[in-house]
């Protein structure tokens, strides 16, 4: 399979994953969901984010040889980790 047809493969498979999520999100009615449960989904979803992107940066470096932006990249991430872990990168905002 060539370059140019996976990248068009994997994107069609993420349009499908998106739209997938975006109905099962319409759906539910936000409101009932409990405040804390929203956060605590947020939480994990920084985790996520961050320990991606840190992989990102370090894949940069080791195996691109792109050391500046790999170093820029685990410089974010790990930034996003710390304050994610104080509790300072979403507020707890409660209705």
């Amino acid at each position: 399979m060539d370059n140019k047809l996976f990248g068009v493969l994997f994107f069609c498979f993420l349009m499908v994953l998106v739209f997938g999520l975006n109905y099962i999100t319409q759906r539910v009615d936000m409101d009932k969901v409990p405040q804390q449960k929203k956060n605590k989904y947020l939480t994990w979803f920084w985790y996520f984010y961050g320990v991606f992107y840190l992989f990102y940066g370090l894949s940069d470096i080791f195996f691109e040889g792109d050391f500046l932006f790999g170093t820029i990249w685990v410089v974010i991430s790990i930034t996003i980790l710390i304050l994610n872990y104080k509790g300072k990168v979403f507020s707890n905002l409660s209705k």
